[in-house]
């Protein structure tokens, strides 16, 4: 009895020390989440691509356009093919206009023609076909005019061939395989739009990268960026 007396008196001079305010849990928050894509997995190929190259039957159509000189094979009266070199024209569907005083009794024929240009690729095609005299006043006077748009000349009329085209062979380059393209493929095809422009647009960009090419070895380092 005392005992409890005492501690009741104890409670009352001595007060407890304060216990600490219960802490407050706080809620965690949510950690952003942050997706990882990787590139294989989100970017989709596409079954094909569109190819933005020029067919066969258009290199071929843009090197006969932009040629004037090929090599004309026929097969001599002792059965030998013999390749001599020609200058031709061509028309409206690349038709190979020719003049020739002696052709070959033999009709079947082929032209290479390969256009030259600077760079390590020659690009060339080869039209089979049989060489055709036109037996039509109309068509021959036709065909001279094409000549002459070609070689400021008139050509001899009595002399006049075509090659009926059968088909062309294409090649990208020297020793690589090439192409077979249809008459049908050739005579629609369309050469290269800018064949006649292409030499000015490069004669106009070079002056200008010269320049450019001049200023940056003249350049003098100034600062560096952090």
């Amino acid at each position: 009895m005392n005992l409890q007396i005492q501690t009741q008196s104890l409670s009352t001079h001595f007060p407890l020390p304060p216990f600490p305010p219960k802490p407050k849990f706080l809620q965690a928050k949510p950690k952003p989440s942050f997706k990882l894509w990787s590139s294989l997995s989100t970017v989709s190929v596409p079954p094909t691509k569109t190819s933005h190259k020029p067919f066969p039957a258009e290199v071929s159509r843009t090197i006969m356009e932009l040629s004037s000189i090929g090599t004309l094979s026929t097969l001599a009266q002792d059965g030998w093919p013999l390749g001599v070199g020609v200058r031709f024209a061509v028309d409206a569907e690349g038709t190979p206009v020719l003049c020739l005083p002696q052709p070959s009794p033999d009709n079947r024929s082929t032209l290479h023609v390969q256009l030259d240009q600077c760079g390590l690729r020659t690009p060339q095609c080869t039209i089979q076909g049989s060489l055709t005299k036109p037996a039509d006043a109309t068509i021959l006077r036709w065909f001279d005019s094409v000549w002459k748009k070609r070689f400021g000349e008139s050509a001899d009329v009595d002399n006049l061939y075509t090659v009926d085209v059968q088909r062309v062979l294409q090649m990208e380059d020297l020793n690589e395989d090439g192409v077979w393209v249809t008459s049908s493929d050739y005579k629609n095809a369309n050469p290269d739009p800018l064949r006649n422009s292409a030499e000015e647009i490069v004669n106009e960009i070079i002056p200008i990268t010269g320049k450019m090419s001049t200023a940056f070895a003249m350049s003098t380092l100034i600062w560096t960026s952090r």
